[in-house]
């Protein structure tokens, strides 16, 4: 389970058309328990739950499969918090914490896409996104909303890759606005560069 929620959330932060339903969470510049609870509400307009399908494959029973997902987010709701600074280097080695989750919901540079496990915090440091938290962290997304209104949090970044995909000149830049990173611009080409000169 841990591993499939690892990529999820990677996948949530790295693909735009994830990253529409979890930009509300991290859109808080603030961290505390209720920051686990900002949640959106557009989850299943993108298909995150398909992330899942593959356990189900392997023959676990889908009650079992929610109920592995559930403990993870309950788990995930006691690591928003700034109260708890660090626990014993055994326990931060293995475990997500709220010194890693930290790290994950900051918006500097060298936070942004890292620590993405749930319970346990081993894949990001197998496949080199584990981040410890050093700086003191600055909490959000790097273009904060400034809005508390549920729908404008909830479907700014829908209205802003739509927008994007809508003005893109080519089908390659459109699947771009809504495959590539949140971030991701397309370079202009060699031969557009010299006709431009």
């Amino acid at each position: 389970m841990e591993f499939f929620y690892y990529w999820f959330h990677r996948v949530s932060h790295r693909v735009r058309w994830f990253w529409c339903a979890h930009v509300v969470h991290h859109s808080g510049e603030t961290m505390n328990m209720s920051t686990a609870m900002r949640q959106s509400l557009t989850y299943t307009l993108n298909a995150s739950h398909f992330f899942w399908v593959p356990l189900i494959l392997f023959g676990f029973e889908p009650r079992w499969v929610m109920l592995a997902l559930a403990v993870n987010l309950a788990y995930q709701y006691f690591v928003h918090t700034e109260a708890i600074r660090r626990l014993p280097d055994w326990f931060e080695f293995v475990f997500n914490t709220p010194s890693h989750h930290r790290a994950h919901h900051g918006r500097n540079r060298e936070y942004i896409d890292k620590n993405y496990g749930g319970i346990l915090i081993i894949f990001d440091r197998i496949f080199g996104t584990f981040e410890p938290e050093a700086a003191p962290v600055n909490y959000g997304i790097p273009k904060p909303v400034n809005s508390y209104n549920i729908l404008t949090l909830n479907f700014h970044e829908w209205r802003a890759m739509f927008r994007d995909a809508r003005q893109a000149d080519s089908w390659r830049q459109r699947l771009g606005f809504l495959f590539m990173p949140p971030q991701w611009r397309e370079k202009p080409s060699l031969s557009a560069k010299i006709q431009s000169e």
